[in-house]
């Protein structure tokens, strides 16, 4: 009998092994490619209407869903030093996002100021390299000075710039480029991801405001059912297009805006990310993303801790029988003797 026991307290321990090592391995596949959204919200900068960008940015946090924020460093060309620490109002604001994983801090050029030197506007394109790499360097020391955040993405102003801007961006450690379609042909260039604007969302006129926002609508279902889309749908706005022609704030447009961040939370299978690639899960966890895959680690790392536990109580179970047989053993050979 003794025998028995013991080959069944050996078949229970291989059991648990095999639990053990399965439920390590199915663990850490990673969850299936889904479609991600991400906002991207230009011209946000000093010296501008601060009601508009915290009453835009006050959506997102109650929708929780993140945004990239597209900051112009230096905006106005004749005033010297950090601008962004001369705009009290805004960065007090602004510091007190920035730890807000909601908020990606971009680095939207430098100035925003056409330099005419291309067929179409640029603040960049048809600059020398070197030139390119100091503006995009002050802009870049401006941001780490101000907010203390080192941007990884940047966006040329116009959506418009060239290879020089690009090869800047990399060697000043940018990992992702959010531009326009026709800028770049390839999606990947100096260790850089490059990724357009999906659609545009705003007007000055309410009614053309609203257009746009069924527009995104349509283009984003269009997203959605296109095998070929791509893996990440980047909805751009600028943070004055929420004004009235007047220049005051336009509630009307704010509620628009939540109305179809509702809407995309009907949809299956999306996701929410910033342009830097972190994806927002929504219980504060954020996910860092490939362009090829995504991790589920938060439920990774909960399902191993349970099922340790539970492998761990079993093993002890079984250890301990054996021990009980192991002994009685023992004693029986022992009284033999």
């Amino acid at each position: 009998m003794g025998s028995d026991v013991n080959r069944k307290a050996i078949l229970a321990f291989l059991l648990v092994s095999v639990i053990l090592g399965s439920t390590g391995v199915v663990s850490a596949q990673p969850a299936p490619i889904g479609k991600y959204i991400a906002f991207r919200d230009d011209d946000v900068a000093p010296f501008t209407p601060i009601d508009t960008l915290t009453a835009v940015n006050q959506v997102h946090i109650d929708e929780n869903v993140p945004v990239t924020l597209g900051i112009i460093p230096h905006p106005s060309v004749a005033v010297t030093g950090n601008e962004l620490l001369q705009d009290s109002q805004f960065l007090v604001y602004m510091r007190s996002i920035a730890t807000n994983q909601l908020f990606e801090f971009a680095q939207h050029g430098y100035t925003h100021v056409n330099d005419r030197l291309s067929s179409r506007p640029s603040e960049f394109a048809g600059r020398p390299y070197a030139q390119q790499l100091e503006l995009m360097q002050n802009g870049q020391d401006d941001m780490k000075e101000a907010f203390g955040v080192t941007p990884a993405t940047f966006i040329p102003p116009f959506d418009t710039s060239d290879n020089n801007t690009l090869k800047a961006a990399a060697a000043l450690g940018f990992t992702y480029y959010s531009t326009g379609f026709g800028d770049f042909r390839q999606s990947y260039g100096d260790g850089v991801t490059i990724e357009p604007a999906s659609i545009w969302i705003g007007a000055t006129n309410i009614t053309a405001f609203s257009a746009s926002i069924e527009a995104a609508k349509n283009a984003t279902e269009r997203f959605l059912n296109g095998p070929q889309s791509g893996d990440t749908f980047i909805v751009a706005y600028h943070v004055w297009d929420f004004n009235s022609a007047n220049g005051t704030f336009d509630a009307r447009k704010m509620e628009l805006l939540r109305d179809y961040i509702d809407y995309l939370k009907t949809l299956p299978d999306v996701q929410f990310a910033r342009l830097n690639r972190a994806q927002w899960e929504g219980n504060n966890v954020l996910v860092a993303l490939s362009s090829m895959e995504e991790l589920s680690v938060a439920p990774v790392q909960q399902n191993r801790l349970l099922a340790f536990v539970l492998v761990g109580s079993v093993a002890i179970a079984v250890f301990g029988a054996y021990a009980i047989v192991l002994r009685r053993r023992l004693r029986r050979s022992g009284r033999r003797d």
